[in-house]
C-alpha cells in the first residue's frame, strides 16, 4: 500500500492578496481573431492582473513608511 507524504512548508511565492500559489498569462483575442498573450499575468485565486511576476508575490511597503536614504 502506497503512503502519501504530506509536505509541511510555506512558499514565499504566493499572491500577496489572496495567498494563491498559481498565476497564468492573460490571453485575449486580437482583432484578427487570433488568441495572443497580452504581456500581463493573472492570479488564479483573486484574478488580480499584474505586469511583473515579482509584483504578484512581493510584499507591499506599509503605508507611511518610506525607504531611508542610504
Amino acid at each position: 500500500m502506497a503512503t502519501r507524504i504530506k509536505t509541511n512548508f510555506k512558499t514565499a511565492y504566493q499572491c500577496r492578496q489572496c495567498g494563491s500559489t498559481c498565476y497564468q498569462p492573460v490571453i485575449e483575442r486580437a482583432p484578427n481573431g487570433a488568441l495572443l498573450p497580452t504581456g500581463q499575468y493573472r492570479c488564479t485565486g483573486c484574478h488580480t492582473r499584474f505586469l511583473k511576476v515579482q509584483s504578484w508575490w512581493a510584499p507591499q511597503p506599509a503605508e507611511g513608511h518610506h525607504a531611508q536614504p542610504g
